[in-house]
C-alpha cells in the first residue's frame, strides 16, 4: 500500500505546496483560477465541512489565494500536475523586480473592515460580542463581509489560530489596525 502526504517545499525564489490526487475532469491547472463550482469528490464530506464552516463558499478556494496574492503584490499563484500530485507554486519575489511595494502604513481594504476596527475595543471579543458593536444579526453576512476580509488582512487574530472552529474562539486587533484605528480617531 502507498501511502501519500501533503507536503511543502520551501526555495530560494518559490514555495511549492503538494497535495496528492489530481483536479476533477472539469478543471484544469489554467481554468482553476477561473471563477467555478465546486467539484467535490465525496460531495457527503464537502456538505458537512460547509455547515460546519471549514469551507468558506464552493469552488472559492483558488479565487480566494489569488485575491490574497494581489493584496500582498506578490505574483499570483500557478497550479500543476505531476505524479498524482496537483502542485500549488508560490514565487518570491527576487531583488529587481519591479512590482508595486505594498504601503508601509496599513489601511482597511473595506468600509466594513473600517466599522469593525473601529467598533472593537483592544481585548479579545467573541464573535458575537463584534456582531453586536456593529450592529449586525446575520452571523454569516457578518462572517464572510468584515470577520474573513479583516482576517485575510491581519487586521484582526484568532485567540486559538490553529483550531478556527474552537467552541471559545474569540478575536481581537492586531497591533497594526490598532495603529490605524488610533491615527484616524475622529
Amino acid at each position: 500500500m502507498e501511502i501519500h502526504c501533503n507536503g511543502i517545499a520551501i526555495y530560494d525564489d518559490r514555495i511549492e505546496i503538494e497535495n496528492p490526487g489530481m483536479l476533477p475532469p472539469q478543471l484544469t491547472t489554467e481554468t482553476i483560477k477561473q471563477p467555478h463550482i465546486s467539484y467535490p469528490y465525496n460531495p457527503i464530506i464537502a456538505d458537512v465541512l460547509f455547515k460546519t464552516t471549514f469551507l468558506e463558499n464552493w469552488g472559492s478556494g483558488a479565487g480566494r489565494i489569488i485575491d490574497a496574492c494581489k493584496r500582498q503584490n506578490v505574483p499570483e499563484p500557478t497550479w500543476s500536475m505531476q505524479g498524482g500530485f496537483v502542485i500549488v507554486t508560490f514565487k518570491r519575489l527576487t531583488e529587481g523586480t519591479s512590482t508595486i511595494q505594498a504601503p508601509s502604513k496599513y489601511h482597511p481594504s473595506t468600509i466594513q473592515v473600517q466599522k469593525l476596527i473601529e467598533s472593537m475595543s483592544n481585548d479579545y471579543m467573541t464573535m458575537s460580542e463584534m456582531m453586536n458593536t456593529c450592529g449586525m444579526r446575520s452571523r454569516m453576512t457578518f462572517r464572510e463581509n468584515y470577520v474573513i476580509p479583516a482576517s485575510e488582512e491581519g487586521a484582526i487574530e484568532r485567540k486559538y489560530p490553529n483550531l478556527p472552529n474552537h467552541p471559545h474562539q474569540q478575536y481581537r486587533l492586531t497591533d497594526k489596525a490598532k495603529e490605524w484605528k488610533q491615527t484616524n480617531k475622529k
